[in-house]
Parts: C-alpha cells; sequence; structure tokens
C-alpha cells in the first residue's frame, strides 16, 4: 500500500467532493469584486511580506479567487474546461486523490510566497498543474481549438510544459512578477513530479528493459544456429548448405564433411 492509499485510508472521509466547483465558485466571487471595484488585483494577490508584516492572513485564500480573465464570454469556456477536467480527474483518481493534488499544489504555492515573501504569487501555474496532470491522463481526448481544428490533449500538455520551462528560464531581471512565477512553476512542477514521477520512472525502466530484450533477440538472431566443426562455415555464410550432427559425438559438420571427420 503506498502512502497516499494510507493517507486515503485514514482521512478518505474528509475529502470534499466535486472540488472543481468549489474554485469555480472562489473564481467567480473574484470576477465579481473585481467587476464591481470592491477589489483590484493588488487586493487578490499573495505577496508573503503582506501576510508576515501586514497581517494580510485572507491573501492565502484571495489569491485563489483571480480570475484568468474577466470576459463573460471567455470566462465561462475557461470554468467549463477547468470544470471538466476536474471531474474527469476526480472519477479516474477518486475524490481524496484529487483533493490530495489540489491541496499539495495549494501549499507549495503558498510557501513560495514566504521563501521570497517580496514577489508576487497568483493562481495560474497552480491551477495549470491541474491541466497537466489532465494531459498525462486522458493523452488522447481532442480539444477542438478556435472550435475547428482537433488537437489532441497530450500535445497541447507538452505545448504548456515548454512554455512553462520556458518561462522558468528566462530572465528575471529582478521583475518580482516575474520571480513570482518562476516560484510558482517550480510548485506546480513539484507537485507534477510528485504525483506522476513514480510512474515516469517505471516507464522507463520498463523501455530500458524492453529496448534491452530487444537487443538480445537481435543479437541472438545474427548468431548462426549450424556451424561445422571442420571448415567453419555456418548457416549465416551459407544458407544453401545442409548440415548434420554426428550422433557419436554430437557436434555440427556440413554436408561435405559429416562423412569423413574423424573422433
Amino acid at each position: 500500500m503506498d502512502l497516499i492509499s494510507k493517507l486515503e485510508k485514514r482521512f478518505g472521509s474528509w475529502a470534499i467532493p466535486h472540488l472543481a466547483l468549489y474554485i469555480i465558485g472562489i473564481q467567480a466571487i473574484g470576477v465579481v469584486l473585481l467587476l464591481t471595484n470592491t477589489a483590484d488585483r493588488n487586493g487578490l494577490i499573495l505577496y508573503g511580506s503582506g501576510v508576515l508584516h501586514e497581517g494580510e492572513w485572507w491573501r492565502l485564500l484571495s489569491f485563489l479567487m483571480y480570475p484568468a480573465t474577466t470576459s463573460p464570454i471567455f470566462l465561462f469556456f475557461v470554468f467549463y474546461i477547468f470544470y471538466m477536467i476536474g471531474n474527469a480527474l476526480e472519477r479516474q483518481w477518486g475524490t481524496f486523490r484529487f483533493n490530495l493534488f489540489i491541496l499539495t499544489g495549494y501549499f507549495l504555492t503558498v510557501a513560495m510566497a514566504f521563501i521570497n515573501p517580496g514577489v508576487v504569487i497568483t493562481n495560474t501555474y497552480f491551477l495549470g498543474s491541474v491541466f497537466l496532470a489532465f494531459a498525462t491522463l486522458f493523452p488522447n481526448i481532442e480539444f477542438r481549438l478556435f472550435f475547428v481544428l482537433p488537437v489532441k490533449v497530450k500535445w497541447l500538455g507538452w505545448l504548456t510544459a515548454a512554455m512553462y520551462l520556458l518561462a522558468l528560464f528566462s530572465s528575471s531581471k529582478g521583475s518580482v512578477v516575474l520571480i513570482g512565477n518562476k516560484l510558482c512553476i517550480l510548485a506546480a512542477f513539484t507537485t507534477y513530479l510528485l504525483f506522476f514521477g513514480k510512474g515516469f520512472l517505471r516507464s522507463l525502466k520498463a523501455g530500458q528493459r524492453r529496448k534491452a530484450f530487444v537487443a538480445e533477440q537481435v543479437a541472438a538472431s545474427e548468431q548462426p544456429r549450424h556451424v561445422c566443426k571442420v571448415c567453419g562455415i555456418t548457416d549465416k555464410s551459407d544458407d544453401q548448405m545442409d548440415f548434420r550432427y554426428c550422433s557419436t559425438c554430437g557436434d555440427c559438420f556440413c554436408e561435405k564433411h559429416i562423412s569423413d571427420h574423424k573422433h
């Protein structure tokens, strides 16, 4: 029994069903706050310094409220896709494991805010790791880009990962936003690897074993089955030659030497 299974056995009853819907609800509150000017971006995002020095503990939750967009049309599709992805992961993993994935990403992202309290921490990459998990578990599901072009989700997952890596290794030049993005990307990748790294290692080892087995089979197929003890001719060097085995000594001889060999 692995660690997650042990945790589920003990804390499974605490899991929240349809957690994706609650996250959407939290972001919907953020949209209302922004559209009504009740709050602004700086009021929602997470600063570790704000929590530590200003006592703004509400930022630990409010940064989840910041939406990817406030456009009603795009917001509908963002919420719909996240709900679909979240439900698919919850069905595949079970409620507890999906909850644990979300909570792990949340706590690692929050931890980054305290590693460098002066940077800006958002939910973009934290929620993006959910899409990476979906692309890994359901690689052949197709999305239609611009409602026309069918693209398998695994390619979108690779594209997302490539963009994250590009942002991770790009120059930040002291920008608190870009440095914060790098920390958030590290948290997202760490969350992903905690849940999928073991599987990747197993797949890598299985691939290496399969490659070694194929190499052994190829090497074995290239070896001659019959080698004349007298002249050394083989079934590989002359595929028309007939070979016989001596009933007395058991050695192999070509048809030219089977009758005149000496024991």
